[in-house]
């Protein structure tokens, strides 16, 4: 049985890496900026947290090559955060779906 106050945390944990991750997104695609070692350092951090991302992360790079993110184009750093929200709110979903199947 799970800690229901750790699996809070963790859903909480997660919605603040998917908010501060779309923020950056957001702040690109309408004023053209981006706080490039912010960007890096969010992609970055979390890969050394989350053994999941992290896993999957080296599977698309695998797939899809990989490239130093302190040489790659904006957009590529934006592609980044974009897969690491997708992963997380799907990861974010799961928790949710299991809560309410759990009761």
């Amino acid at each position: 049985m799970s800690n229901p106050i750790k699996r809070e945390y963790d859903k909480l944990s997660l919605a603040k890496d998917i908010a501060e991750r779309e923020n950056i997104v957001y702040q690109f695609q309408t004023t053209g900026f981006l706080d490039r070692s912010n960007a890096i350092e969010k992609i970055k951090s979390i890969q050394l947290t989350d053994v999941e991302l992290a896993t999957a992360t080296v599977a698309k790079q695998v797939q899809f090559g990989s490239i130093d993110l302190y040489q790659a184009n904006n957009t590529l750093i934006i592609t980044n955060i974009q897969f690491q929200i997708d992963f997380l709110k799907a990861k974010l979903a799961k928790l949710e779906l299991e809560d309410k199947q759990n009761g």
